[in-house]
């Protein structure tokens, strides 16, 4: 018989936008949400285990569309380094704690291989699930190529062998696709522009190009998913969306004709505010190099005008962190910032609704209501009036709850 939890007395955030629903009833059965009822619909006595929720918030599970639990270390060329066994103890205990963070599901942009989605289905390791990309795509010297000038053997993410698909034209572009996803990549992730972490070239300089980005898009359509692009500035993303990319993160200095672009075109943004914030203010005590920092500060500067400037126009907007290092308990924070130009409800619909739709996973997430998987977190406190409690979400998130499956409880 499939266990019954009915959460009583709830503060409800639906995850779709609407007011909050008080003193609301859900009852989960099994792996789903079974029923979703108001104070003034109650009715009857339901069986099962009775959770009293009264003063608490219940909500869905958040999702974050941009993390790297894989880069273990704010230096990521000291990750290869790690043996094997203490990468994979160190990677475990990061998913362990976004799990308690509240957070359900994850797609990692890069980094980790199929291994981990396998342990966290095997139950193995207690942690969200997760949306794969493996290693992503890099032309020769883009932002994943970390090769040093004076040697030409590519360099792993990690111990485990992961590497990125360095490839460059159409034909290596669409075989390194292929590859990842025989790897288990549920989603194609390009770098499209340099980056703030690349030993050479940086933001500004746009990478691949439209035909190589189309070939991408090609091989993750026929395969059913979509390609995720790394990008700061208007060429590099109107590449993409020329290219038919679906999700655009970072772009933090575009401007307003690529956004008019992105709502045409129903692109998705993930703007990524914490990995700016954060760093911004501890990278240096971390030991990042100084070209770092300044290119840190360069892809900053534009971070908030460029998300509002999209929320603007009705650009449909997902939520990500990209936290590395020790940061990675801060992901919580992103809902927190964005909510300064979003409003805390809208940034709340980033980390469910709008995400859930990002990942190809809206019948089964995203909202509380009946027939969808029971992907549940109840807060303490009220995240409409106070967001900076997911900061604190090993404290303030009292009870998460997996496809039916509690897996953290605070009483």
């Amino acid at each position: 018989m499939e266990e019954v939890v009915v959460f009583k007395n709830a503060l409800l955030i639906d995850g779709d936008g609407g007011d909050p629903l008080p003193d609301a009833t859900v009852t989960v059965v099994g792996e789903t949400i079974q029923e979703v009822i108001s104070r003034q619909n109650a009715h009857g006595t339901v069986k099962g285990r009775i959770i009293d929720l009264k003063g608490k918030t219940l909500m869905p599970g958040l999702i974050d569309a941009h993390v790297h639990p894989g880069n273990v270390e704010v230096i990521l060329d000291s990750i290869p380094e790690i043996p094997p066994a203490v990468y994979v103890h160190r990677v475990s205990k990061i998913l362990e704690k976004d799990i308690d963070l509240g957070f359900t599901t994850l797609r990692d942009a890069g980094g980790l291989d199929w291994g981990f989605r396998a342990a966290i289905e095997q139950e193995f390791i207690r942690g969200p699930r997760l949306k794969l990309s493996v290693a992503p795509l890099t032309q020769t010297g883009g932002h994943a190529d970390k090769r040093r000038k004076d040697r030409d053997e590519h360099v792993p993410r990690n111990s485990l062998g992961v590497y990125p698909g360095v490839c460059d034209g159409p034909d290596e572009v669409r075989k390194t696709a292929r590859e990842m996803l025989r790897r288990g990549a549920d989603q194609i992730k390009v770098m499209a522009e340099g980056g703030v972490l690349s030993p050479t070239g940086g933001p500004g300089n746009w990478q691949f190009t439209v035909p190589e980005l189309r070939a991408a898009v090609e091989v993750a359509e026929a395969a059913g998913t979509y390609v995720m692009a790394h990008v700061y500035t208007p060429r590099a993303a109107q590449n993409c969306i020329e290219a038919g990319v679906l999700s655009i993160k970072h772009a933090t200095l575009i401007d307003a004709e690529t956004v008019h672009m992105m709502r045409e075109e129903r692109l998705y943004l993930a703007p990524t505010l914490s990995v700016f914030d954060v760093l911004g203010h501890k990278g240096r005590s971390q030991g990042m190099d100084r070209a770092y920092i300044e290119k840190l500060e360069k892809v900053s500067a534009g971070a908030y005008r460029s998300l509002e400037s999209a929320y603007r126009v009705d650009v449909k907007i997902g939520s990500g962190s990209d936290l590395v290092g020790p940061f990675q308990h801060l992901k919580g924070r992103e809902l927190m910032l964005k909510a300064e130009i979003m409003g805390p409800m809208k940034a709340i619909v980033s980390a469910t609704r709008t995400n859930s739709e990002l990942l190809g996973l809206s019948d089964h997430l995203g909202t509380v209501e009946p027939g969808k998987w029971a992907d549940l977190i109840v807060v303490d406190g009220n995240p409409l009036e106070d967001l900076s409690l997911f900061e604190n979400g090993m404290e303030r998130v009292l009870l998460v709850m997996k496809q039916g499956k509690i897996m953290k409880e605070i009483s």
